[in-house]
């Protein structure tokens, strides 16, 4: 019977145990969990700095070409700018794939995508800049 006693005792002990660990880790949790507004701002954040490496990226792609000049250069110059841009357009939809997954209200979420939408075009105009100035690089250096 003693021994019956202390194995009910030891699964009580393990049983209160794994009970106060959920509710700490419960707790601990609901303390830490990133804000979901915090973590939208950093989305935005993110992907802004994303666009801008992508279009430091196309410039060091651009100079490389124009210093190369090789056969059909207006070609590979056009490829260049629709791959930038498509690459461009894929950190937008990621970060609006992002930015869905949390729980913000939707003027917030709105707000956010503007932000987003506004430096996608800041950062496409960079590019149409480039390519523009490349080609009348191209057009002074021609004989």
């Amino acid at each position: 019977m003693r021994a019956e006693r202390g194995s009910t005792r030891g699964s009580f002990l393990i049983t209160l145990a794994v009970v106060v660990a959920v509710i700490a880790g419960y707790v601990a949790w609901t303390v830490l969990r990133p804000d979901p507004y915090a973590l939208s701002e950093r989305v935005v954040r993110e992907s802004r700095r994303e666009m801008a490496t992508e279009v430091r990226e196309f410039q060091r792609d651009l100079d490389r070409l124009v210093r190369d000049k090789g056969a059909d250069l207006d070609k590979r110059i056009e490829q260049q700018v629709a791959k930038a841009g498509a690459d461009v357009d894929a950190l937008v939809e990621d970060a609006r794939d992002r930015l869905a997954e949390l729980e913000v209200d939707l003027r917030t979420e709105r707000n956010r995508m503007e932000r987003i939408n506004a430096r996608a075009d800041e950062a496409r105009d960079m590019i149409k800049d480039y390519t523009r100035k490349a080609k009348e690089k191209l057009a002074a250096g021609a004989p």
